[in-house]
């Protein structure tokens, strides 16, 4: 489909900064005179208007993770209507986890077709059910790492209770242990030699 019609207007979301420019070229070389569009936190926006490679700059409030719900749903109608072609999400791909905030996004903009490129300069087809998929597995991954954390913090403090406890208990054994054997040795008890006669 891409090389039928190949795409004029074409969305880059900026989440992968090590591999931007190497994509960029590579846009540039598949798709000659196609218009890039990149989306850059605020505090990128200088950087990246003086980007050759880049025709238009897009901004998001400067936010640990650009996903959906951080741009906003208005913003993503805008972004809706200028119907691109192609939408372009940045991350390592080899494992097939991370960064599936960005597939959504780049499916959330509706574009023609989304690809999600990694640090070789290789991409993948990404679809709405892959990136779901991947959101799946990526939070799945995360719940099985936060609960085994709960899991050690709450072992290691039923341990801790119980050591503490019995501390505790055997306290007052040990004083009343300790009394009780003071008061059967006799302090005042002088030993004789025994007389020994030759």
């Amino acid at each position: 489909m891409i090389k039928e019609n190949p795409p004029k207007k074409i969305f880059v979301i900026r989440s992968a900064t090590r591999i931007l420019n190497k994509t960029l070229i590579s846009l540039r070389e598949e798709f000659p005179g196609c218009h890039i569009t990149v989306l850059v936190p605020e505090s990128a926006k200088e950087s990246m208007e003086q980007e050759s490679q880049v025709d238009e700059v897009l901004t998001i409030p400067d936010q640990r993770r650009i996903s959906v719900s951080s741009y906003g749903w208005d913003n993503l109608r805008k972004l809706q209507e200028n119907k691109f072609d192609l939408a372009i999400a940045l991350y390592n791909i080899d494992h097939g986890l991370g960064y599936s905030n960005i597939d959504l996004l780049a499916c959330a903009v509706k574009a023609k077709s989304v690809r999600g490129y990694n640090s070789k300069g290789t991409y993948k087809e990404v679809t709405s059910s892959t990136a779901k998929k991947k959101f799946f597995l990526e939070k799945t991954t995360y719940f099985w790492v936060v609960a085994n954390y709960a899991a050690t913090i709450i072992l290691f403090l039923i341990v801790t209770i119980a050591l503490i406890g019995e501390w505790f208990v055997r306290l007052p054994f040990r004083k009343k242990q300790a009394t009780s054997v003071e008061k059967t040795v006799p302090t005042h008890s002088v030993h004789k030699p025994a007389k020994v006669q030759i």
